[in-house]
């Protein structure tokens, strides 16, 4: 009986801790290593949070006046509720098809004076912000197979926080979608290295696949991972090779089998290629303005092409050093220039400050370089640029002993430095090598840190 009584008393007590327990606030300390176990998700949360609040509370209702904003969600409401445009497009159609899909599941129609109202433009804002959650994961992943744990958590948590990454999602045009994918196909490319499963490299195919339908300028970017396999993988490398390259050749395909039954040509990835590097020889233009450059009328579409590539031999072979020097000194103000400063109203700071060195250097002066209109999110853009692109450069000159396995992040800023040195080059077009910038600057400001 009284052993009955002891056994009784004992399932008593633990009756009472486990009641408790679920009642009583967990150590915070306990909920921070619960999150550390996590932190690509943890920092995924963050991000999608910070953005939600710049789309829904901090600027809900944007004004997006012409552009490539209506011209998106135009094209992207007749593709998918007819199934073609107006005419042939010369971009690829995954960013019009999400806009158009929006478009077609929210109720109400156009705005007038827009091709869209506030319900689909918040809507696509919203999708925006949770692919660029999906970008910040991404970089963790990557940065932990790549580098270390430490490096992909930090280079998440400045990725999250971003001012450029955070107002990108606000914008409807195709950077956000083109960076989640990019990076999400080459964090799985880095874990297929490591499981050597077919299914991871067929899956980061894909996903890359899904970048070029975004962005033609990224079709070749795959053949440099079949190197990086070569080099990784000295025997044995062909059949990822070949699993990567299918899987990525039969998406993309589907545009050009679009094409060739909806308009009769041929296309791969896109069609207006020819059309940058015209633009990186004259200057930005809208298509059509082009156009009108080249002295071709609405009617005459099928000339485009032949013009464009005569109009082109005649900007280079005229004058092959001038093009060269306009082609060089374009890349490197694009590449100073932080992204998404236009997004803000008044004056370039980066113009005030140069007045002021040239003609006041007075702290009167310096001071009154704040009040300028928006001058602290403009602030924001430039410290975070600057501070990945010094610390991104220190970073590719410190790990070039692991050129090899760093093969991907090197070969994608210099993709896109090398491509855009012949198109046209805008701090917009250069922005897929902020993360991989800041993946070099984190790794190198941990080892400086260490020593």
């Amino acid at each position: 009986m009284v052993a009955c009584l002891i056994v009784s008393r004992y399932k008593r007590r633990a009756w009472l801790h486990r009641t408790a327990a679920n009642y009583t606030v967990r150590n915070p300390h306990s909920l921070l290593s619960s999150l550390n176990r996590h932190p690509a998700l943890t920092l995924a949360l963050l991000a999608l949070i910070l953005r939600l609040l710049f789309v829904w509370v901090l600027d809900p209702s944007p004004r997006f006046e012409g552009g490539d904003t209506n011209w998106y969600m135009q094209n992207g409401r007749d593709l998918v509720t007819t199934g073609k445009t107006a005419g042939p497009l010369q971009t690829p159609p995954l960013y019009l098809l999400l806009t158009g899909i929006v478009q077609v599941l929210v109720p109400g129609g156009p705005s007038e004076g827009r091709a869209y109202n506030d319900a689909e433009m918040q809507t696509m804002r919203t999708l925006q912000s949770v692919l660029g959650a999906a970008l910040v994961a991404s970089a963790v992943m990557l940065g932990r197979r790549l580098f270390s744990a430490r490096v992909g958590v930090w280079t998440g948590a400045v990725l999250a926080i971003s001012p450029a990454l955070i107002v990108e999602s606000g914008n409807l045009i195709t950077e956000t979608v083109f960076l989640a994918f990019i990076f999400a196909g080459l964090a799985i490319y880095a874990v297929a290295l490591d499981t050597r499963r077919a299914v991871h490299y067929a899956a980061a195919g894909a996903l890359l696949a899904l970048a070029t339908l975004t962005r033609a300028v990224f079709l070749l970017f795959p053949l440099l991972l079949i190197a990086h396999l070569r080099l990784a993988r000295h025997r044995g490398w062909a059949r990822p090779a070949l699993v990567l390259l299918i899987s990525y050749a039969a998406l993309v395909s589907t545009w050009t089998v679009y094409n060739l039954a909806v308009w009769q040509r041929l296309v791969i990835g896109g069609d207006g290629l020819l059309g940058f590097v015209y633009q990186g020889a004259t200057g930005k233009a809208s298509p059509r303005e082009v156009d009108e450059r080249l002295g071709i009328a609405p009617e005459q579409d099928d000339r485009r092409d032949e013009v464009l590539r005569e109009r082109v031999r005649e900007h280079i072979l005229d004058d092959p050093a001038g093009w060269a020097a306009h082609r060089l000194k374009e890349l490197v103000g694009a590449i100073l220039q932080p992204h998404n400063t236009v997004y803000f109203k008044g004056e370039s700071i980066r113009d005030a400050a140069a007045d002021w060195l040239r003609h006041d250097r007075s702290f009167a002066g310096l001071r009154d370089l704040t009040h300028i209109e928006s001058f602290w999110p403009k602030l924001s853009l430039y410290v975070f640029h600057y501070a990945g692109l010094i610390s991104g450069v220190a970073g590719m000159i410190g790990a070039r002993r692991r050129w090899r396995a760093l093969l991907p992040l090197y070969g994608l800023i210099a993709y896109f430095a090398g491509i855009h040195l012949v198109l046209l080059a805008l701090p917009r077009y250069l922005f897929p090598t902020y993360p991989a910038l800041w993946l070099f600057g984190v790794a190198w400001l941990i080892s400086r840190l260490r020593r």
